[in-house]
């Protein structure tokens, strides 16, 4: 409708302005009662409301419109082949000149699309662009034949379509989003097949006088190519070359005056892109000879230093990522990194003994360090020392439900279940605790009391996704069915 519902709907369900500029009163107000059951997905009463609209008003201008969203509702309602012959066909048939049917037209398209009737979706997305090809649907029209080319694996077919809604496509508020995403899509495809200028091309009808974007997108959509391409010894100076066309026009965008705090910020984020670049290349030289000359421009600092920590962990030399993070000026912050490293490695002893450490360094952040050392000794299944762990820390309920589990491993279902029921009282945790209480029964061999948990996961809390999983689990493992907000045993 035209006013502040029309946000609400897409534009494939919106009403004209001079549509509703014609409408008298009554008309508007019987089909804002439509529409207000429609978005509030009462699509039955909605339906209802549409077919009084054409009942009583027939001639009116917002007919098309009306049958228009009777067909909506259809879909809504997933009854696709009566949206489509009863619904859209009838607004092309009545109304053939109408905005509605050139939509219709389209709605049609989609449906055989959605329905796996790929052809016959295609053929009238075909007779659509070539009805109607300077209309607003036609750039959705164009992208749904962008994507069946994409699944049929038809090249040509795809590029074609993409070079359209690249550069013949106005742009507008209304086509911007799909010209941007042609853009970019078309400039993979360029950059994979090795024509770096084509890509750009493609990149500065949207971002051309936008260095920080046209830099950034450039960057993204470069990367996998020149990845992939690098891997394969044959494609390897393909690889190369892409990247070294991507690194010089990310050169001549490198701000010269680093005085200014923005300049500064945007020339490190061009220079990080630039490693990122050779990286991606496989070339290690080039990337440790970028981050020196970051390192003469901008000085050292934990910024630039930690890009070069997760360089070398990239490449799996954790140890000269270690010894980088030490040399940190902020000592906390990169002990911090250097004992989740030894995580990663299972080395938690190693872990905990930085933790322990910073306890005293960093009092500020004892609960921080507190809980990492109880994650420690779990992921290690030092279950006992895990629990006493998560006993001095404060952040209810998950340390209670952390305890609960290290409970659970060492066969103490009652402490488990303690921990369990205290969890409930806390806001946003209550349906998680009693489905694990249904666990922990069934664990503990208590079969009858596992049964009722999971059937009042469903009674009490039967919006959650704890008591979908506890309904799939009662008929899975017990042969129960029960109802989303009362349980019942056949």
């Amino acid at each position: 409708m035209a006013g502040g519902a029309c946000a609400k709907l897409d534009y494939v369900e919106q009403l004209p302005l001079d549509t509703y500029a014609k409408m008298r009163e009554t008309e508007r107000y019987q089909l804002q009662q439509a529409e207000k059951f429609y978005l509030k997905g009462e699509f039955k009463i909605a339906l209802d409301e549409y077919e009084k609209f054409l009942t009583l008003y027939e001639s009116s201008a917002a007919a098309p419109y009306a049958q228009l969203m009777w067909s909506h509702a259809q879909l809504k309602l997933r009854k696709v082949n009566t949206a489509v012959k009863d619904g859209f066909q009838s607004v092309i048939d009545y109304w053939p000149e109408s905005h509605e049917a050139i939509l219709s037209k389209y709605m049609i398209g989609t449906c055989y699309r959605e329905m796996g009737e790929v052809k016959k979706g295609e053929k009238r997305f075909v007779a659509l662009l070539e009805e109607h090809p300077k209309h607003l649907i036609s750039v959705r029209t164009k992208r749904n034949l962008i994507e069946l080319a994409a699944q049929a694996d038809d090249q040509e077919k795809r590029v074609k379509y993409l070079n359209e809604l690249v550069f013949k496509t106005e742009r507008t508020k209304e086509t911007n989003y799909h010209t941007h995403w042609a853009a970019r899509e078309l400039a993979k495809i360029m950059f994979y097949e090795s024509k770096f200028d084509e890509g750009l091309k493609s990149l500065e009808t949207t971002w051309k006088g936008d260095d920080y974007y046209l830099v950034r997108y450039l960057n993204e959509d470069v990367y996998y190519p020149v990845n992939n391409l690098s891997k394969d010894e044959k494609s390897r100076e393909r690889g190369h070359k892409l990247a070294d066309q991507a690194i010089q026009f990310i050169d001549k965008k490198i701000p010269i005056d680093l005085t200014d705090e923005g300049n500064a910020k945007r020339a490190r984020d061009y220079w990080y892109r630039k490693a990122g670049l050779y990286g991606s290349s496989g070339r290690k030289k080039e990337v440790r000879e970028t981050y020196e000359k970051m390192i003469k421009i901008f000085g050292v600092d934990d910024d630039i230093m930690g890009h070069i920590a997760g360089w070398y962990k990239g490449e799996t030399e954790r140890d000269k990522a270690k010894a980088i993070y030490a040399r940190f000026k902020d000592q906390v912050n990169g002990q911090g990194l250097i004992a989740y490293m030894f995580r990663e490695e299972g080395k938690y002893d190693d872990a905990i003994n930085i933790y322990r450490n910073l306890l005293v360094q960093d009092g500020d952040n004892a609960g921080k360090y507190q809980w990492a050392i109880a994650e420690c000794y779990g992921a290690s299944k030092r279950y006992k020392e895990a629990i006493n762990t998560y006993r001095q820390c404060d952040n209810h309920p998950e340390a209670y439900f952390r305890m609960a589990s290290c409970h659970r491993h060492l066969k103490q279902w009652k402490e488990a279940l303690v921990l369990y029921n205290q969890s409930k009282s806390y806001e946003g945790a209550a349906s998680n605790a009693q489905i694990q209480i249904g666990y922990t029964y069934e664990q503990a061999g208590e079969k009858e009391k596992a049964i009722k948990a999971f059937q009042q996961t469903c009674r009490v809390y039967p919006k959650s996704g704890n008591a979908s999983r506890a309904h799939a689990h009662l008929q899975n493992a017990y042969k129960i069915s029960v109802t989303l907000g009362g349980a019942k045993e056949e």
